[in-house]
């Protein structure tokens, strides 16, 4: 216990710097779970998936719950009410977004094609600042590697990418059977024989 005491104590007030050490570990952990309370109020959502609107609630949490940690003489509530608050906002923006599509436009966007029958559109592209680069890459990511096979190609406002390929070929590339019987279907029974 001596070695405890010695290795957290500071200066000549020992007892003193032990008990404001015991306050940073209490404040510690009654930050942590509200943070992680917080969050789950929220939603579970993984960072990728997060709406601007959440990452930035997310962000400011964090840096309200760090600030009675990084200074003990702060009191706790000024930081849990802020918390507290942002988590409030945060589920009136998210209900608001709910109800109405137009507010949900304006709070995280809307989805941009950037892809229309294999062909770029460059202006959206601009819009967005995006470059041809991470366009392959994100089709890639899709197992998708030539553009002319897609249909379409939605940049959603999470940032990830939809894909409609063209009417062959579904998201996946593998070839459409009912395209196919269609196909089959269409031709006279001695084409059907020698297409079998």
């Amino acid at each position: 216990m001596q070695v405890l005491h010695n290795f957290f104590a500071v200066g000549n007030n020992k007892r003193r710097s032990v008990k404001t050490m015991l306050t940073i570990v209490i404040r510690t952990v009654i930050v942590y779970a509200s943070v992680i309370g917080a969050m789950r109020l929220m939603g579970k959502r993984q960072v990728a998936d997060m709406q601007t609107s959440e990452l930035v609630i997310a962000l400011i949490i964090s840096e309200a719950a760090a600030l009675p940690l990084e200074n003990p003489s702060r009191p706790l509530l000024s930081s849990l009410v802020p918390v507290i608050i942002l988590v409030a906002l945060e589920v009136t923006i998210s209900i608001l977004m709910m109800k109405s599509r137009r507010f949900r436009g304006v709070i995280c966007g809307h989805p941009i094609v950037v892809i229309q029958n294999g062909k770029l559109i460059k202006e959206e592209m601009n819009r967005l600042r995006i470059s041809y680069e991470d366009i392959l890459s994100l089709l890639r990511q899709q197992e998708i590697f030539d553009i002319e096979s897609v249909k379409f190609a939605v940049i959603e406002p999470n940032g990830s990418l939809s894909v409609m390929k063209n009417d062959t070929q579904d998201v996946n590339g593998k070839i459409d059977s009912t395209e196919i019987k269609d196909q089959l279907n269409s031709l006279s029974e001695e084409e059907q024989e020698a297409a079998q």
